[in-house]
């Protein structure tokens, strides 16, 4: 039985008569180029039925249709005609755009070697079809700069890049904020204002298009890196400026500020050696405590976002252990409690490469890294991307079973970026019209 995994195309396409909304867009395309040949008067008219011709129109239902289009076909349709070109550009348009509710794909960056600092992208998609196709390595070769782009955060199909440099703030490090379905970028400056502390220790994208077309970014400052006195500073598109905070607090050695994760109008950080952590409140810009799962001093943290509108953590105990937790904070960030509980054993039938014999230890491990959340309208279509040795998988909690997405052989520097530092390594990725 194969599990219900669907296309991004699929799962993001909300057309009310999908038929209907095809004919007509194919329809009308044909049309224009047909009129771009010159085409002599006794040329066979097109076979329009009376309800294309409707559509084709009335300018007010086919933008009902269009704020339903994923981006990607969305755009293309602007070449069709000017007509075309205006009503896609059309603040209604963009304004009530549907968005997908979910990621139906994500980007693993690999090193183009050991020594190198080059940095290029998997694409893999819940697609299986689009990940055969699609073999070569990606980068954002598009954006000039010499020491290349690297991702450091995504957020509702945005991209927080930097220069692809080991830290985050390196004296010529360049920031962008990038929509990869456009190819479209900003620039944005640094967060500089003669403070001595002027170290970038982490940025931060503020993007929820439900809320504004704008996005802000939130940057988190010290005297250097691993400070214990820190500033923080806000960036607005809308105004393309710096706003420097009074807020500052003193450092806590356990939060990784790196992984900040944007959620409801939060943004909240992970801890790894400290049952408690921090979040930055946007709306009453202040900095609120929360706490992390019990027994977090001794577990590793494997997984820490957001995902269906809820903030997600999964942490490694043993290989040993067959089954996976996935655990999720309470809206009114009181606890954590175990959302999904994976039986591992599951794939093993499918994917024994998962399952072998420890040599030190006797016992039976479970080979196994996780990657992230996709999935598609409604939370039971969802799954859990997972890296055995030399594939992808996805375990479908709708019918608990595996599946393969695509094959990927990591290097042992890539394997390791990925065990130490996850949130470095994959970024879901979702489609967006709007602009930055």
């Amino acid at each position: 039985m194969e599990p219900s995994f669907s296309s991004s195309l699929s799962s993001q396409s909300q057309s009310p008569n999908p038929p209907l909304l095809l004919l007509a867009m194919s329809s009308s395309a044909l049309l224009h180029r047909r009129q771009r040949r010159r085409v002599s008067p006794s040329a066979t008219a097109l076979p329009f039925s009376s309800s294309v011709q409707k559509v084709i129109g009335n300018d007010d239902l086919l933008k009902q249709i269009l704020v339903r289009l994923p981006a990607k076909p969305l755009f293309s349709f602007k070449a069709v005609s000017h007509r075309w070109l205006s009503l896609i550009s059309d603040p209604y348009v963009m304004r009530d755009w549907i968005a997908p509710k979910s990621p139906s794909a994500f980007y693993y960056r690999r090193y183009n070697s050991v020594t190198s600092h080059t940095i290029k992208f998997n694409h893999v998609s819940l697609n299986v079809l689009e990940n055969k196709k699609k073999k070569k390595l990606r980068s954002f070769s598009f954006i000039d700069d010499p020491e290349g782009v690297k991702i450091c955060q995504s957020c509702n199909g945005l991209l927080l890049c930097s220069s692809s440099c080991y830290s985050l703030d390196y004296v010529d490090t360049k920031y962008y904020v990038l929509n990869p379905t456009t190819k479209k970028y900003s620039i944005i400056p640094r967060p500089v204002n003669g403070d001595e502390r002027n170290f970038v220790v982490s940025m931060t994208l503020i993007f929820d298009p439900s809320v504004s077309p704008d996005y802000k970014i939130l940057a988190v400052r010290a005297r250097q890196w691993r400070g214990v006195d820190f500033c923080v500073a806000l960036y607005s598109s809308s105004t393309r400026t710096w706003v420097f905070s009074g807020l500052s607090f003193t450092y806590l050695s356990s939060i990784i500020f790196e992984n900040g994760v944007f959620l409801e109008g939060k943004i909240y950080w992970p801890s790894c050696l400290s049952e408690i952590s921090i979040y930055y409140d946007c709306i009453g810009h202040r900095f609120v405590p929360y706490p992390m799962p019990h027994g977090r001093l001794t577990k590793e943290l494997l997984y820490f976002g957001e995902f269906g509108g809820h903030l997600q953590l999964v942490e490694f105990h043993d290989d040993c252990i067959r089954y996976f937790q996935v655990l999720e904070l309470k809206a009114d960030c009181s606890k954590w409690f175990v959302k999904h509980r994976i039986d591992l054993h599951l794939g093993v039938v499918d994917f024994p490469e998962m399952y072998s014999k420890h040599p030190g230890r006797g016992c039976m491990t479970y080979k196994y890294n996780m990657l992230c959340f996709l999935g598609g309208d409604d939370e039971g279509d969802s799954c859990l991307v997972f890296y055995v040795p030399g594939k992808v998988i996805a375990y479908s909690f709708k019918d608990k079973i595996f599946k393969k997405l695509c094959d990927l052989k990591l290097r042992p520097c890539d394997f390791d970026s990925l065990r130490l530092s996850p949130w470095f390594a994959v970024h879901s990725c979702v489609e967006t019209i709007y602009n930055v």
